[in-house]
């Protein structure tokens, strides 16, 4: 006789918070964030017959995407774009910072990572998971799509990508 499951409940697609403490305005904007694939490398054992794959001991994180709508003012799409220019300085060296001065290896509020959290909730909207990415920092920031020709006065969404210092953690609240 088959076990039943304890929770029958699906998990629902828009049953999720976003913490993004370096981004607050795109974090208010967020409309869908993905929670990365996992891989397991493998190695082939050689055989006189078939080569036999066995398991490896390398975890593959993929990277984190989110997407926003963008605000008019572009200031949650210019959150992401002065931190990509915060870590890239592709004209000068005072780019390096948002604030022009260098930023320091012990500082906490310019440093050139931050932590992001994904808040997976129940049916009934209610905190159920906490999952986090240490030290997050943009490689991506999507285009502006302009376009005269549209037909109706649909938001702009822009898709980020962020790499992560090794794996993420997912946590049960409560």
């Amino acid at each position: 006789m088959p076990t039943l499951p304890k929770e029958i409940n699906q998990l629902n697609v828009v049953s999720f918070e976003t913490n993004f403490l370096r981004m607050p305005t795109t974090n208010f904007f967020c409309q869908s964030v993905n929670i990365p694939s996992i891989a397991l490398g493998n190695a082939i054992l050689p055989t006189h017959f078939t080569p036999v794959p066995v398991e490896g001991d390398r975890l593959t994180f993929e990277n984190l995407t989110i997407g926003f709508y963008v605000n008019e003012d572009l200031s949650n799409y210019m959150e992401i774009y002065n931190w990509l220019i915060s870590i890239g300085f592709p004209d000068n060296f005072p780019q390096f910072n948002l604030n022009g001065d260098a930023i320091s290896s012990t500082s906490t509020d310019n440093s050139i990572k931050s932590d992001m959290n994904v808040i997976i909730q129940t049916n009934k909207t209610n905190p159920n998971y906490n999952v986090t990415f240490k030290d997050v920092f943009p490689t991506s920031l999507g285009e502006i799509a302009l376009d005269a020709t549209a037909t109706d006065m649909q938001p702009i969404v822009v898709n980020a990508t962020f790499a992560y210092t090794g794996s993420f953690t997912i946590e049960k609240i409560g």
